[in-house]
C-alpha cells in the first residue's frame, strides 16, 4: 500500500517582493518541502488571509511600506497563536531579532541566509505541534476534571488530600460543599472540628491520633453542625502515602451520607411504629378470644341460676330439676375456671 502523499505546506508570507517570496519557495523545495505560499503586503489582506484560516506556519518581512513585522506578530499572538511566525528580513538586526522572539517569534532568518529556513521551519512546525499536543492535553484534562466534579456532585462523594507533616488540607469542590466553605478559603484542621458536632470531636480526635501514630488506613461515619443549625452526616475514609514532597499524607474519598442516614432513621421509626401496632392489635385479638371463652360458660351460669331460681320459686317446688340445673351451674363454673388461654395463665 502506497503512502499517502503529504499536503503542502501552506504559508502566508508578508512580504512587499515577489522575487523573495519564489526564492523561499525554492529554498523549501530544493530540501524536499512542497509548500504553498500565499503573499500579502498590507495590513488588511494580512488579517483576511488569516481570517480564511487553513495557514501552517506564517513568514514575515521585518519593514513594509505600510505595514510592519512586529504589528503583524502581534495580530498572529492575539487571535492565531497556535499558528508559528518565523521573520525573514534583510533588515533585522541582532537586537531587533531578539526581541521579537521575546514578544513570541519562533524564530527569524536574515535573507543573506536563507539555507537556515527549512530547519528554522522544521523546528516552528514541531514546536506548533508539541503545543497543540499540550493545548488538546490540557483541555482533556479540564474536561476530565469537570465529568469528575459532576460525578462527585451528583453522588455527593467528594476527595481531600492532608498532608500531616504542614498540615495543609486538600478538597475537591464537592468536599467544599458538603462543608459549605468558600472554595475560595484553604481548608485547615481548626475549621474542620469546628464544622464536627461536638458531641462527635472526642472520638474523630481519638482516632486521628491513632491513625496518624500508627499509619493506617481508616474508615469512619461523624456528624456535622452546619451555621444554620442542621446536622450533616459524612463518611470519611483515607489511606496513608507517600507524599511527591516525600512526606506522609492521607488520601480519600468524603461521602455526604445525610439522605441515607435519614432513610434509616425513617426506616427504624416506620419499624418500630409497625411493632406497636402489631403489639396493640394482637392485644386486641387475645381479649376478644378471652372475652369469647369467658361470655359463653357465664352466659350458661347465668341461664341456669334464672331456671334453677324459677324451679324453686314453684309451688310445690321442683327440687330434683334445680339440683340438676345447680349441678349444670357447677359445670359451667369449673369450665370457666380452667379456661387454658395465655393470659389467664399468667
Amino acid at each position: 500500500m502506497e503512502k499517502a502523499a503529504k499536503p503542502p505546506l501552506r504559508v502566508l508570507y508578508l512580504e512587499d517582493d515577489p522575487r523573495d517570496a519564489e526564492l523561499v519557495h525554492e529554498t523549501l523545495a530544493a530540501d524536499g518541502v512542497e509548500s504553498e505560499i500565499i503573499r500579502v503586503e498590507t495590513e488588511a489582506d494580512f488579517i483576511a488571509a488569516l481570517k480564511q484560516g487553513g495557514f501552517d506556519l506564517v513568514l514575515a518581512d521585518y519593514t513594509l511600506p505600510s505595514f510592519d513585522g512586529l504589528s503583524a506578530l502581534e495580530i498572529v499572538q492575539k487571535d492565531w497563536p497556535e499558528v508559528p511566525l518565523i521573520f525573514v528580513s534583510g533588515t533585522l538586526g541582532e537586537e531587533l531579532a531578539i526581541e521579537a522572539l521575546k514578544r513570541g517569534a519562533t524564530d527569524y532568518v536574515f535573507k543573506t541566509r536563507l539555507s537556515r529556513i527549512v530547519p528554522s521551519v522544521q523546528r516552528a512546525l514541531r514546536e506548533s505541534e508539541e503545543r497543540s499536543d499540550l493545548i488538546r492535553a490540557q483541555e482533556a484534562l479540564q474536561k476530565s476534571e469537570a465529568y469528575l466534579a459532576e460525578a462527585q456532585r451528583i453522588s455527593h462523594i467528594g476527595s481531600f488530600g492532608w498532608d500531616v507533616a504542614s498540615g495543609r488540607i486538600y478538597w475537591s469542590q464537592e468536599t467544599y460543599r458538603i462543608f459549605e466553605l468558600d472554595p475560595a478559603r484553604e481548608p485547615t484542621l481548626e475549621f474542620v472540628f469546628d464544622r464536627i458536632h461536638p458531641e462527635d470531636r472526642a472520638m474523630v480526635q481519638q482516632l486521628l491520633d491513632r491513625v496518624v501514630n500508627d499509619r493506617t488506613d481508616f474508615d469512619f461515619e461523624h456528624r456535622l453542625l452546619m451555621p444554620n443549625g442542621s446536622v450533616k452526616y459524612v463518611r470519611v475514609a483515607g489511606r496513608p502515602s507517600q507524599g511527591n514532597s516525600g512526606g506522609f499524607e492521607f488520601m480519600g474519598p468524603v461521602s455526604d451520607i445525610t439522605e441515607r442516614k435519614l432513610g434509616e432513621q425513617a426506616l427504624q421509626k416506620a419499624q418500630s411504629e409497625l411493632a406497636h401496632v402489631t403489639r396493640v392489635t394482637t392485644l386486641g385479638e387475645l381479649t376478644a378470644s378471652i372475652a369469647h371463652e369467658i361470655n359463653q360458660p357465664l352466659a350458661a351460669i347465668i341461664m341456669n341460676a334464672s331456671a334453677c331460681a324459677r324451679l324453686l320459686d314453684a309451688v310445690p317446688a321442683n327440687v330434683d330439676r334445680a339440683r340438676e340445673t345447680a349441678r349444670r351451674m357447677i359445670r359451667d363454673a369449673a369450665r370457666l375456671a380452667g379456661a387454658d388461654h395465655p393470659l389467664l395463665a399468667a
